[in-house]
């Protein structure tokens, strides 16, 4: 099957063709540069850019998150492996001081923002000032006062910055000490924070935001006037301040189409800033002014607003996309059949979620451990999958059905495919513990602590999600061989059905937790199975004050341990995703969680076709 040839790729072309001489001509530190004239990459996106500060509230959405991870350059990034991947060329995260834990943030020479103004001290105090919101105004009861939508009606000279992730910043509240001249800021923790080398995200200008909140058209003017403001923590200036990094930098596609929009919202510090807002597309480029080390090669990239999976599927199909994630089902096997053939690249990746069961130990008949242990030793995870998800999970031994194969999850806590999994799998024995169904094993473990067959379970899911509806009658199935009855007990309204009491398991989908404080967040007190642990509570709170990464993962690991000792979870399998990249397109590597394609786009390629 020839590849059709694609449309509309001349104009494209044509519009960014200049950014690879902008590249040799930008004042500052020279670079080489890698980018291909002419070259584009078309990717399916369902999201939509809506605000140029994806770190707010308002702007933390997925399609902003996706812009803003090209368009944003960073201390660190985590990769498609849960590696923290630094980026000295931006600048470098240290820790200079242990008591207190104190992290120098210190910019890179010569990095500046796409209109030319230099990164510095002012975007980093900046973006302090509005993560640790230390300066916000004392006692404020910011929930009361949001709206429905999800905005705040803030009283007069009040100060709050909107924050979606404030991260270990949460507990720098003393102001960091600066150096202007070398740009770099101190900043002083009030404990280890595991997250210190990617807390200080500097998501927005700060000449920008001092030019529209202080009236002011020098950008330097401008940065000094924000500082200016951090360093008196005068909540006149202040208050201004922050409702505006919190709201102010909305993206208006109609007008950037236009060409009336906000040119604060095409401004980068990354490889790529965004070009233009048309019929569907959101349009960057290679940023001419960029000088750190993650060189774009691809010249203009397109996000192009596409209906659904099938969509998706049809465009790549038709060479109109470059690049698309799908959940495919069996009607598509043709055609990811012929898109393999004609050496499209399919890279299948979890999308940071599972199906897991949680049991609920502080009720009857669950509250012996070993009671919980024969309920989890009756489940074949792998059976449960096959009958949920049919013919994608029957046949891991053909590339029709691999491509959407669920992954069983051996870890309560870590995410498959990551280093620390493997460890986990290794070390904290959930394998070992669950890994399979044993009937015989299972029985013996309920008549050992007393409890009559037939006991029953009432296991809540809810209706709406197919695997759970499809998987519960398996998992009943499966229990009764060992003397469980299993009732049905799903809801319409997961969250107000387990706010009941009546429940002793619960069958759902949930993220895998992404960093310690997810980790401490789910399973303080025990989470869902409301089982005490105090030497397990101890562990949490030794991982949220850790900040070297191996002891991290040691501490977490034990956390991992002590949960499958208490036999309170079962984790199931992870829905796979499929991500394709046509014949030629190469570097991209999904992700799970925000920006999972677009994390890396600095290091796709297109390979021209050979003759």
């Amino acid at each position: 099957m020839s590849r059709p040839t694609r449309r509309g790729r001349a104009l494209l072309v044509t519009a960014g063709a200049a950014v690879a001489a902008t590249l040799l001509s930008a004042c500052g530190p020279q670079v080489e540069p890698r980018v291909e004239p002419g070259s584009s990459v078309d990717v399916a996106w369902s999201g939509e850019l809506t605000s140029a500060n994806a770190a707010s509230v308002e702007g933390r959405t997925p399609g902003n998150l996706d812009v803003a991870a090209m368009t944003r350059a960073a201390f660190a990034t985590v990769d498609a492996d849960g590696e923290v991947r630094e980026d000295p060329s931006f600048g470098t995260a240290t820790v200079v001081a242990d008591d207190p834990f104190t992290v120098r943030y210190d910019l890179a020479d010569g990095i500046r923002w796409s209109d030319g103004v230099p990164i510095d001290a002012a975007d980093l105090m900046l973006a302090w000032a509005a993560s640790s919101n230390a300066l916000s105004t004392p006692d404020l009861d910011v929930e009361a006062l949001r709206g429905p939508d999800g905005r705040i009606d803030l009283p007069e000279a009040t100060v709050w910055f909107d924050v979606a992730e404030p991260g270990g910043l949460a507990h720098a509240a003393e102001a960091p000490t600066r150096d202007d001249w070398a740009r770099a800021i101190d900043v002083r923790f009030a404990q280890p924070v595991p997250d210190w080398r990617i807390a200080l995200d500097v998501a927005v200008p700060a000449h920008v935001l001092g030019e529209r909140v202080f009236g002011v058209t020098d950008p330097m003017e401008a940065k000094q006037r924000v500082l200016d403001a951090i360093d008196r923590a005068d909540p006149l200036a202040l208050s201004p301040l922050a409702a505006a990094w919190s709201g102010a930098l909305g993206v208006d596609p109609a007008a950037l189409a236009d060409g009336a929009g906000d040119d604060a919202a095409l401004l980068s510090s990354g490889p790529y800033r965004l070009d233009a807002v048309r019929d569907g597309r959101v349009e960057l480029v290679a940023n001419g002014q960029y000088v750190g080390a993650q060189l774009p090669q691809v010249e203009r990239i397109a996000l192009v607003s596409t209906a659904d999976d099938a969509a998706a599927l049809a465009g790549v199909t038709a060479g109109e996309l470059d690049v698309a994630t799908v959940r495919p089902t069996g009607a598509d096997r043709e055609a990811i059949r012929d898109l393999d053939r004609d050496d499209a690249t399919l890279s299948t990746a979890g999308d940071g979620s599972r199906w897991e069961l949680v049991l609920r130990a502080d009720r009857a008949p669950l509250q012996p451990a070993d009671a919980r242990r024969s309920f989890l030793h009756t489940i074949d995870r792998r059976a449960v999958a096959e009958a949920a998800l049919g013919e994608a999970a029957a046949d891991p031994s053909s590339v029709d059905t691999t491509i959407v194969d669920p992954a069983i999850v051996d870890s309560v806590l870590f995410r498959s495919g990551t280093r620390v999994y493997g460890y986990a799998l290794e070390d904290a024995g959930f394998p070992q513990a669950f890994g399979g169904a044993d009937e015989e094993r299972a029985a013996a473990e309920r008549d050992a602590v007393g409890i009559q067959p037939g006991a029953e379970l009432c296991v809540r899911y809810d209706r709406a999600d197919a695997f759970a509806s499809a998987a519960l009658p398996v998992i009943a199935a499966q229990a009764a061989t060992a003397g469980w009855a299993v009732r049905d007990c799903g809801v319409d309204d997961l969250g107000a059905g387990l706010a009941q009491d009546d429940w002793h398991a619960v069958l759902r989908l949930a993220p895998a937790p992404a960093d310690a404080a997810e980790v401490v967040e789910r399973w303080r007190g025990g989470g869902l199975s409301a089982i005490a642990n105090p030497a397990r509570e101890t562990l949490l709170d030794e991982a949220l004050v850790t900040a070297e990464q191996d002891a991290l993962e040691q501490t977490l690991i034990e956390i991992e341990a002590s949960l499958v000792a208490d036999a309170v979870a079962l984790p199931i399998a992870e829905p796979g995703r499929l991500t394709i990249s046509a014949a030629g397109i190469q570097g991209v590597s999904p992700r799970a969680g925000h920006a999972s394609l677009t994390w890396n786009a600095w290091e796709w390629g297109v390979e021209a076709p050979a003759p």
